[in-house]
Protein backbone atom coordinates (compact mmCIF):
# COMPACT_ATOMS: atom_id res chain seq x y z
CA UNK A 1 0.00 0.00 0.00
CA UNK A 2 1.41 3.11 -0.72
CA UNK A 3 -0.05 6.40 0.38
CA UNK A 4 0.04 9.80 -1.45
CA UNK A 5 2.01 12.72 -0.20
CA UNK A 6 -0.96 14.44 0.41
CA UNK A 7 -2.89 11.99 2.60
CA UNK A 8 -3.36 12.84 5.94
CA UNK A 9 -0.96 10.69 8.85
CA UNK A 10 -3.20 8.21 11.09
CA UNK A 11 -4.11 10.34 14.62
CA UNK A 12 -1.23 8.72 16.31
CA UNK A 13 1.25 9.74 14.26
CA UNK A 14 -0.33 13.36 13.47
CA UNK A 15 -0.18 14.13 17.08
CA UNK A 16 3.23 12.77 17.61
CA UNK A 17 4.85 14.85 14.33
CA UNK A 18 2.84 17.66 15.59
CA UNK A 19 4.12 17.44 19.38
CA UNK A 20 7.41 16.70 17.71
CA UNK A 21 7.30 20.34 15.79
CA UNK A 22 6.34 22.09 18.22
CA UNK A 23 8.86 21.15 21.04
CA UNK A 24 11.32 21.74 17.87
CA UNK A 25 10.09 25.47 17.11
CA UNK A 26 9.83 26.59 20.70
CA UNK A 27 13.51 25.02 21.29
CA UNK A 28 14.58 27.36 18.08
CA UNK A 29 12.64 30.17 18.97
CA UNK A 30 14.14 30.26 23.13
CA UNK A 31 18.03 30.00 21.53
CA UNK A 32 17.67 31.69 18.54
CA UNK A 33 15.62 34.93 19.67
CA UNK A 34 15.65 34.59 23.50
CA UNK A 35 11.88 34.27 23.67
CA UNK A 36 12.62 32.92 27.61
CA UNK A 37 10.78 36.19 29.14
CA UNK A 38 13.58 37.86 31.68
CA UNK A 39 12.11 39.97 34.77
CA UNK A 40 13.56 43.26 34.18
CA UNK A 41 15.21 44.84 36.72
CA UNK A 42 13.77 47.76 39.30
CA UNK A 43 16.02 50.23 39.49
CA UNK A 44 16.93 51.41 43.03
CA UNK A 45 16.91 54.76 44.70
CA UNK A 46 19.68 56.33 45.28
CA UNK A 47 21.27 55.97 49.26
CA UNK A 48 21.19 59.59 49.38
CA UNK A 49 17.52 60.17 48.43
CA UNK A 50 15.15 61.29 50.89
CA UNK A 51 11.70 59.70 51.52
CA UNK A 52 10.51 62.36 53.46
CA UNK A 53 8.99 65.93 51.52
CA UNK A 54 11.01 69.03 53.02
CA UNK A 55 8.32 71.63 54.62
CA UNK A 56 8.48 74.81 51.93
CA UNK A 57 7.46 78.22 51.55
CA UNK A 58 4.94 79.32 49.10
CA UNK A 59 6.16 82.50 47.36
CA UNK A 60 5.17 85.42 47.65
CA UNK A 61 4.74 85.76 50.91
CA UNK A 62 1.78 88.36 52.05
CA UNK A 63 1.90 90.88 54.37
CA UNK A 64 -1.39 92.64 54.76
CA UNK A 65 -2.20 95.76 57.65
CA UNK A 66 -5.67 97.54 57.91
CA UNK A 67 -7.94 99.03 60.34
CA UNK A 68 -7.07 101.05 62.90
CA UNK A 69 -7.68 105.01 63.46
CA UNK A 70 -5.65 105.98 60.99
CA UNK A 71 -7.20 103.48 58.46
CA UNK A 72 -4.18 101.42 56.83
CA UNK A 73 -4.55 99.60 54.44
CA UNK A 74 -1.32 98.10 52.90
CA UNK A 75 -0.19 94.86 51.42
CA UNK A 76 2.98 94.04 50.83
CA UNK A 77 4.21 90.72 48.85
CA UNK A 78 7.62 89.31 49.48
CA UNK A 79 8.76 86.86 46.53
CA UNK A 80 11.82 84.14 46.96
CA UNK A 81 14.48 86.85 45.79
CA UNK A 82 13.79 89.37 48.23
CA UNK A 83 12.19 91.53 45.88
CA UNK A 84 9.06 93.33 48.01
CA UNK A 85 6.34 95.10 45.67
CA UNK A 86 4.29 96.89 48.07
CA UNK A 87 1.17 99.20 48.55
CA UNK A 88 1.86 101.28 51.42
CA UNK A 89 -0.56 104.92 52.26
CA UNK A 90 -1.90 104.71 48.56
CA UNK A 91 1.60 104.06 46.83
CA UNK A 92 2.86 101.25 44.83
CA UNK A 93 6.37 100.48 45.79
CA UNK A 94 8.96 97.93 45.03
CA UNK A 95 12.74 97.63 47.22
CA UNK A 96 15.04 94.64 48.09
CA UNK A 97 14.12 93.55 51.55
CA UNK A 98 17.59 92.74 53.89
CA UNK A 99 18.40 89.58 55.02
CA UNK A 100 17.81 89.18 58.71
CA UNK A 101 13.89 90.39 58.12
CA UNK A 102 13.64 88.28 55.57
CA UNK A 103 14.97 85.05 56.71
CA UNK A 104 12.74 85.50 59.97
CA UNK A 105 9.56 86.75 57.34
CA UNK A 106 10.15 83.15 55.74
CA UNK A 107 10.62 80.79 59.08
CA UNK A 108 7.63 82.79 60.02
CA UNK A 109 5.48 81.67 56.84
CA UNK A 110 7.16 78.25 56.92
CA UNK A 111 5.38 77.99 60.60
CA UNK A 112 2.11 78.67 59.43
CA UNK A 113 2.20 77.03 56.13
CA UNK A 114 -0.99 77.67 54.23
CA UNK A 115 -3.28 77.64 57.44
CA UNK A 116 -4.25 81.09 57.16
CA UNK A 117 -6.58 79.96 54.06
CA UNK A 118 -9.59 78.52 56.07
CA UNK A 119 -9.35 81.23 58.69
CA UNK A 120 -11.35 84.65 59.10
CA UNK A 121 -9.86 87.36 61.03
CA UNK A 122 -12.00 89.66 62.69
CA UNK A 123 -11.78 92.54 64.67
CA UNK A 124 -13.14 93.20 68.06
CA UNK A 125 -13.50 96.95 67.44
CA UNK A 126 -13.65 99.42 64.06
CA UNK A 127 -10.78 100.57 64.95
CA UNK A 128 -8.58 97.52 66.11
CA UNK A 129 -5.84 97.38 63.56
CA UNK A 130 -4.97 93.85 61.82
CA UNK A 131 -1.60 92.81 60.48
CA UNK A 132 -1.65 89.26 59.10
CA UNK A 133 1.05 87.37 58.00
CA UNK A 134 0.00 84.79 55.02
CA UNK A 135 -3.74 85.76 56.19
CA UNK A 136 -2.48 84.96 59.66
CA UNK A 137 -2.75 87.55 62.41
CA UNK A 138 1.26 88.26 63.78
CA UNK A 139 -0.04 88.05 67.09
CA UNK A 140 -0.66 83.98 66.84
CA UNK A 141 1.53 82.46 68.71
CA UNK A 142 3.08 79.91 66.52
CA UNK A 143 4.64 83.41 64.84
CA UNK A 144 4.55 86.10 67.78
CA UNK A 145 8.10 86.61 67.12
CA UNK A 146 8.18 87.92 63.54
CA UNK A 147 6.06 90.75 65.04
CA UNK A 148 8.25 92.73 65.37
CA UNK A 149 9.73 92.20 62.53
CA UNK A 150 7.03 93.05 60.07
CA UNK A 151 6.07 96.30 62.06
CA UNK A 152 9.66 97.32 61.32
CA UNK A 153 8.91 96.62 57.44
CA UNK A 154 5.90 98.18 57.27
CA UNK A 155 7.35 101.70 59.33
CA UNK A 156 10.68 101.35 57.12
CA UNK A 157 8.25 101.45 53.66
CA UNK A 158 6.26 104.90 54.87
CA UNK A 159 9.69 106.34 54.53
CA UNK A 160 11.03 107.81 51.85
CA UNK A 161 13.33 105.39 49.71
CA UNK A 162 16.29 107.21 50.81
CA UNK A 163 15.83 107.24 54.40
CA UNK A 164 14.83 103.14 54.13
CA UNK A 165 16.89 100.98 56.22
CA UNK A 166 15.43 97.52 55.97
CA UNK A 167 14.05 97.43 52.31
CA UNK A 168 16.00 99.36 49.52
Amino acid sequence: MSRSATAPLPAPARATAVGTLLTAALAGCMVLTGCVAKTPEIPKAPATASTSTTPSVDYPIAIQRFGGVAGFSDTVNIDVDRSVIAKVNRQTLSCTLDEASFSAITKAALAVGDSGNDSTPTMAHPDDMLVLLNAVPTTDDRIKDVEPVVTSLLEDLAKPKAKRTVCR
